[in-house]
């Protein structure tokens, strides 16, 4: 029963429901990240889930800019965002876009 339960929050995307979209963080909506994007939309977002009493329990786990752009061309792209996202959230990767 338990696995069925899993499997159904898996599938409709509930269990991912609270993580980040491409869009919270390209604030200027040109199809890239930039650094200070990255920053403003990480502090918002900290600021925002505590307003609401929720646990920041991955904060001290942040990975740097220059983690996720792995091309090294100085923007994170949705590409980049999301295989940041398979690698460290696989769980997220159901309902991302």
């Amino acid at each position: 029963m338990k696995k069925l339960i899993i499997l159904a929050l898996l599938t409709s995307g509930a269990w991912a429901i609270d993580q980040p979209r491409f869009s919270e963080f390209d604030l200027n909506s040109d199809g890239k990240i930039t650094k200070s994007e990255l920053e403003e939309a990480r502090t918002k977002r900290m600021k925002q889930r505590a307003a609401e009493g929720k646990m920041l329990k991955n904060a001290g786990e942040t990975h740097s800019f220059s983690t996720i752009d792995t091309n090294k061309d100085g923007s994170i792209s949705e590409k980049e965002f999301m295989f940041h996202k398979t690698i460290h959230h696989p769980q997220a990767c159901i309902t991302f876009g």
